[in-house]
């Protein structure tokens, strides 16, 4: 088992950064060029405690990886955390935690933090996640830019 956690601070305020959180809008934002997750294409409604999907997550948006299969295990708004536990075949576990608190200023604090297994590719697997979540959060970071400030 290996954790990789990675932060950043963003400039707007982290109740705006938390409902977008909630969306899939805001998850194929930040995960656009890397990764697609055709199941969530389109879906409007925000996340829901306690639901679970199945899907292809496609390297590229064309590339399949595998049928990714995702539940959301916590949904709190008091402490704007949102955790998934997730596998698929080649990720036997992947535990995804964010959290988003303020760091004065009008700023916050964003944090991704995953509890990764995958078998003998762990080491591999978590230098990518390493990689993945800071191309994530900088595409956070546009995204505060272009939609989340006053």
């Amino acid at each position: 088992m290996r954790t990789v956690t990675v932060q950043t601070d963003l400039p707007t305020d982290a109740d705006r950064v938390w409902q977008a959180m909630c969306h899939p809008a805001s998850f194929n934002y930040v995960t656009r060029g890397v990764i697609g997750f055709p199941a969530l294409a389109g879906r409007t409604e925000a996340y829901r405690e306690g639901e679970r999907g199945r899907g292809w997550m496609l390297l590229f948006h064309v590339i399949p990886l595998a049928r990714h299969t995702i539940q959301l295990v916590e949904l709190n708004p008091a402490t704007r955390t949102l955790r998934s536990r997730e596998h698929s075949w080649l990720l036997r576990v992947w535990n995804h935690t964010l959290q988003v608190e303020p760091a004065g200023q009008g700023g916050c604090r964003y944090r991704d933090t995953v509890e990764l297994d995958a078998g003998p590719l762990t080491g591999f697997v978590g230098a990518f996640a390493s990689w993945f979540y800071r191309y994530r959060q900088r595409r956070w970071h546009t995204l505060v830019r272009r939609h989340l400030t006053p």
